[in-house]
């Protein structure tokens, strides 16, 4: 008994220590300094973050770059684990974007780490406490690059014998410095903002404002909003009200009562919006998802575009109209209908019934 005793606590040991190694790196902080630009022009990289083996993070979303290396800032960061982010690519024909990105992925951390300990024992007399992280978009490519800095017109890059067998360590995109590539790998892309990016904020809005938060959307994303509220690509609409229609003879007050729970088409809604779009500088519109409602429950969800601005930006409104799904409401805001329905009217106010356990 005395024997098992001892066994199960060495074995419990080994696996504590296991898993400590399979969570964390002993590299500590590779990184101090981070770079964010693009391989191919303009880009706007709103929100991209890294997080490391460690616990840690680091954003690099910088905004406006345009080349290699980019923006940079003061992060402090570990081996990566996962990044995950949005950027835009800029109309070079305009202002505005032109087509849209995201990406959600695992990084190989223990090849990761290998790479990183090859390039800070790569050069004979160089050393640098403190590596730089890079991420560099391509359309829908990001690479996730590590370097030490060593750039051969200022300091001795002379290399160590048999340094990299394992080919880790590369020259960078503007064959300037050498860097190891931690993370090379494709995100999706789309000709309209992803739903719940910071391009595409599309705040709901309801007509007439006492059914505010009587109606309810829901997009792709599984989000659920109301009046005021920010909300994707619409999958659903939902909502139960009453219209008041005056007293009877009695004086007791008589209602109409509604109620909807119908699907909407998505793809659908996609491709208006997207002809809609075609052309326009999005970033200069303020977008909503309009809900109009009459008093005989009848529903339209309009995707509204409202330059407020720059005329001149809105005079391009004229440009997007050659389509049916448009309507004209003004010379600043630009319609186009993603649903049309009719509420369930009821005799009395709808009661849902639970679901079977």
């Amino acid at each position: 008994m005395k024997h098992m005793i001892i066994s199960l606590s060495m074995i419990t040991s080994l696996l504590s220590l296991t898993g400590c190694q399979s969570m964390s790196s002993g590299l500590g902080t590779v990184a101090q300094n981070g770079n964010a630009g693009s391989l191919d022009g303009a880009y706007n990289l709103s929100d991209i973050w890294v997080t490391s083996v460690n616990g840690g993070s680091a954003g690099f979303g910088y905004g406006a770059v345009n080349g290699y290396p980019g923006a940079s800032a003061s992060i402090g960061i570990g081996v990566p684990k996962h990044i995950k982010g949005y950027w835009a690519k800029e109309d070079e024909n305009g202002p505005g974007f032109k087509a849209y990105y995201r990406i959600s992925a695992d990084i190989d951390s223990v090849l990761a780490e290998k790479k990183i300990r090859a390039l800070q024992n790569y050069y004979q007399t160089f050393k640098s406490k403190w590596g730089r992280m890079q991420v560099e978009v391509e359309q829908s490519r990001l690479m996730v690059l590590y370097t030490q800095g060593c750039y051969d017109n200022r300091v001795d890059c002379s290399v160590r014998e048999n340094a990299d067998p394992n080919g880790y360590v590369i020259r960078s995109p503007s064959d300037s410095i050498d860097v190891a590539v931690l993370f090379d790998g494709q995100g999706e892309s789309s000709l309209t903002p992803f739903p719940g990016s910071p391009y595409d904020e599309r705040s709901v809005w309801v007509e007439p404002f006492r059914l505010a938060n009587k109606i309810t959307l829901t997009d792709t994303e599984g989000n659920t909003a109301t009046n005021g509220r920010d909300i994707g690509d619409l999958t659903r609409i939902q909502g139960d009200w009453h219209n008041y229609l005056g007293e009877d003879e009695s004086g007791k007050s008589m209602y109409r009562f509604f109620h909807i729970d119908a699907p909407i088409n998505t793809n659908i809604v996609k491709e208006k919006i997207q002809i809609m779009r075609k052309g326009l500088a999005h970033k200069y519109f303020a977008t909503f998802s309009y809900i109009e409602v009459d008093d005989n429950g009848n529903i339209k969800i309009y995707y509204r575009l409202v330059c407020t601005n720059n005329s001149k930006l809105c005079d391009s409104l004229e440009e997007s109209r050659d389509t049916a799904f448009v309507t004209r409401a003004s010379k600043y805001r630009l319609d186009i209908l993603l649903f049309e329905g009719k509420a369930e009217e009821l005799d009395a106010p709808f009661e849902k019934v639970s679901d079977p356990q």
